[in-house]
This record gives C-alpha cells, structure tokens and sequence, in this order.
C-alpha cells in the first residue's frame, strides 16, 4: 500500500509539473505514471551477485583471487578502489587490453574491461566492489630478488609510501593494494602511466615517470616479496 501511495502522489506532482506552463504536455495521468515508473526502473535491473561475479571468475579466479600473473587479485582491497576502477574502466580512462578469458583455456573469444563494464549500472558495480572487498586478500606466490627487494623497499618509502601506506599493504582508502600483488601485471600497467593512457593522480604520474626501468623492476621485487 505505502508503494501504491508513493506512485499515486509521485504521478501526481509529474502530472503537475509537466501540465502546460511546465514545458511538456502530458495528456493523462496514466502517462504521466508510466514516465514516472520508467524512470523508477533503473535500479530493478541491476544484476544479482551471482551472475556478476561469474563473469568476473572467469578471469580473476574463485573469490577474487587470481593466479594467473597478468590479472590482478581483486580479492581484498577496498570497495572504493574497486568501484573507482570499475568507473575508470567504463570511461576507458584504463587502458583496455584485449585477452582471452584465462579459466577456458585461451581458447574464448577476446574482451577487454571496458567492454565488460560498459553494462554495469551504478549499483552493479558497488555491489562487486563491496563483494571483493570482503573476500580475504591471497597474496600471490611469486620469485623475487632479496637485494632488488631491499632496494624497491627504500625506493617505496621515498616515493609511493605517501599514498600507498603499510609498504603498499593497506586496504583502505582509494588506493590499490600493492604488496603481494602479481607483479608482471604492475609492471603492465605502470607502463601506461606516462603515456597518459592509465589516468592516476598526477603526483603519481610525476613520480613514475622518474622511475628507470632498474627502479622500477626493484619496486616490483619489493612487492613481490611480501608474500604474507
């Protein structure tokens, strides 16, 4: 009865709004009603959370977790960096790699991120972001050079601490979660800094484009090595 009640006195101020003198002549109620639960719409066809993480697994692994080098683990870090990257993806403001869904052999039919969420609606996306966010973070088994970690070590706290905190461990805030992360797939997309193609904030950007390619491959084993 309450929703009955809403869309009756909502059809009602529609009706209002757009009689003649508001701009749009609407001749019945009923089509000011059928506007208004057009509208009203949107929300009911977000996806349930099922089907948006089976999409996702297929690439990222079970809970997030991947084990594949060049996809990230998305298990585990905050719901704002996966809701800003999802946006990011979707603005292509990402670079849209195209591959072959990993979990069917390389065998599927290409895609890229930008592709994959240009469907998602609004509460698609916070409802994968608040989904991963709670599944454990599984940090990936990886080789790693000790002396080129001890140098990525030094180079973070100078550089990347400010914003990525904990040695690059913390999950909170809008930053990603660096330490134990598949480090081919940092590499991939730090490439894309400077070009301009991967939009970060750019003090990040400043940064990164000083980093030689030795400093770079130092930070990778420092992130690496935090396998905890």
């Amino acid at each position: 009865d309450g929703d009955v009640g809403q869309c009756t006195i909502a059809s009602t101020i529609l009706y209002s709004i757009m009689a003649p003198g508001g701009g749009i002549y609407v001749k019945t109620g009923q089509t000011a009603l059928l506007a208004l639960l057009m509208l009203l719409a949107g929300p009911a066809l977000a996806q349930d959370i099922e089907t948006l993480t089976a999409t996702c697994e297929l690439c990222h692994g079970p809970q997030g977790v991947s084990v594949h080098d060049s996809i990230p683990i998305i298990a585990g870090q905050s719901p704002q960096f996966l809701q800003k990257a999802l946006r990011s993806y979707q603005r292509w403001d990402r670079p849209c790699v195209k591959t072959r869904y990993p979990e069917e052999g390389n065998s599927g039919p290409r895609t890229d991120m930008c592709k994959i969420t240009e469907g998602l609606s609004g509460e698609d996306m916070q409802a994968l972001a608040t989904h991963y966010s709670k599944q454990p973070f599984v940090a990936a088994k990886q080789d790693y050079d000790e002396a080129l970690a001890a140098t990525g070590a030094t180079l973070h706290n100078e550089h990347c601490e400010t914003c990525h905190e904990g040695g690059g461990s913390l999950t909170e805030g809008s930053e990603p979660r660096l330490a134990g992360q598949w480090t081919p797939y940092l590499k991939k997309s730090i490439k894309y800094v400077p070009t301009g193609e991967h939009m970060v904030p750019p003090m990040m950007e400043r940064e990164v484009s000083k980093f030689s390619a030795d400093e770079i491959d130092a930070l990778m084993n420092y992130y690496a090595s935090q396998q905890d």
